[in-house]
């Protein structure tokens, strides 16, 4: 199956970069670019053709990138965002996954690390690296009043306790049902109980739960 891209991002020439890499990746295609937010928005509202992804930068003019991820969440809830940033402080982060946000990506990422993202978003609705992680732990720790989750961590179930570090570890809800002996459709309801009990928007947010409540270690999330 193909994968559809978008990229917004104000700096043609590291714009234009990535669009050449993106389009080098085997069914994965770049179907539009943007240099602004604004630009972004009126490019899906027209398109006949969603991205399922969009590489989106943080700051760029008109409209910056946290402006526009809350405005494409709103309408379009199942794209795919990854973040493009050359800054990683915890409040960006936490406030950029709050928004709906489903990856970052360094701007100085290697090209293997950006095909991994794309595909991770696409078939797991998250990408994180280590480091990510850690910045986003550190980030809870030290800003809990960043996080607007004030729910106690024993809303969960054990079951769905299980779920969700089995979502973390990237396993897909048929590996899931899987390896806890549960039906597809089982497994999806405590996806959808996952989401609705801890207020987050998609499977990055749970991630974000699961840290704050120390749910699971970061070493854990390589498998």
């Amino acid at each position: 199956m193909n994968i559809n891209v978008a990229i917004a991002d104000d700096q043609r020439l590291f714009r234009k970069g990535m669009i050449a890499l993106v389009n080098s990746f085997e069914n994965v295609k770049i179907i539009f670019e943007a240099e602004n937010g604004k630009q972004l928005i009126e490019s899906i509202q027209t398109t006949t053709e969603l991205p399922n992804i969009i590489l989106l930068d943080l700051s760029m003019p008109e409209m910056n990138g946290l402006e526009a991820l809350k405005i494409i969440k709103e309408s379009f809830p199942s794209i795919g965002v990854i973040i493009l940033t050359i800054h990683e402080a915890e409040h960006h982060v936490l406030a950029t996954i709050q928004a709906g946000a489903n990856g970052y990506l360094a701007k100085n990422a290697e090209p293997e690390e950006v095909e991994t993202a794309i595909r991770e978003v696409f078939k797991n609705d998250f990408y994180f690296t280590l480091p990510m992680l850690e910045i986003m732990r550190k980030g809870l720790t030290k800003k809990p009043q960043a996080f607007s989750l004030d729910q106690e961590e024993d809303i969960l179930s054990p079951r769905e306790k299980e779920v969700l570090q089995l979502i973390c570890k990237q396993h897909s809800s048929i590996e899931i049902a899987e390896k806890l002996f549960l039906s597809n459709r089982t497994v999806e309801g405590h996806r959808n109980n996952l989401l609705l009990k801890t207020g987050s928007r998609n499977t990055a947010g749970l991630v974000l739960y699961a840290l704050k409540y120390k749910l699971i270690d970061i070493d854990q999330f390589s498998n």
